[in-house]
């Protein structure tokens, strides 16, 4: 499990484009607007590997793209995913 911090230029009022993207082996699973929180955008569970991600530049398509489309589950939910799956032990 790790995650990506993909950046795209600022909107035109100067806003951040930055999401952190969860992904689990090669598969994107979550995301999350980092807005101007920084990685604390990530449930508090996530929060040190957020910290830790590898900053990469993508056009505003890709940027777009998965926002839309993948989801940013809160903390209790993530938490009962991860817990359901195994994948992580909070």
């Amino acid at each position: 499990m790790s995650f990506e911090h993909l950046c795209t230029h600022n909107d035109r009022n100067g806003n951040p484009r930055r999401l952190f993207v969860l992904c689990i082996g090669n598969r994107r699973v979550a995301s999350w607007d980092e807005g101007y929180r920084g990685y604390k955008c990530v449930p508090a569970c996530l929060q040190e590997l957020a910290a830790a991600a590898g900053w990469k530049e993508v056009p505003p398509s890709c940027y777009f793209e998965l926002r839309r489309n993948l989801p940013s589950p809160d903390d209790e939910t993530l938490e009962a995913c991860v817990m359901i799956n195994g994948l992580l032990s909070v």
